[in-house]
């Protein structure tokens, strides 16, 4: 319900702001602005994703040497197993 409302909201505020924005003769480039939103929306992403994907702090460091030890042990469970 929450996220509805936040749409909602959003969708009035971007409504009168190109419509105030009209009234001062300001004409809005629905192309532009989506080219600058999709730009800005790529990097967030690839930064997002580089960041997920690489062990930055030392507590990642930790977990990713776990995890390489879990899956050591299991490859080599599954190699006893056959």
């Amino acid at each position: 319900m929450n996220q509805e409302r936040a749409k909602a909201i959003i969708t009035i505020v971007v409504t009168a702001v190109a419509t105030i924005a009209a009234m001062y003769g300001y004409a809005i480039d629905a192309e532009a602005w989506i080219s600058v939103a999709l730009s800005i929306l790529s990097a967030v992403c690839i930064l997002w994703s580089w960041w997920k994907n690489q062990n930055i702090t030392d507590e990642a460091i930790i977990a990713q040497g776990y995890l390489d030890q879990l899956k050591a042990e299991r490859r080599a469970s599954h190699a006893k197993d056959e």
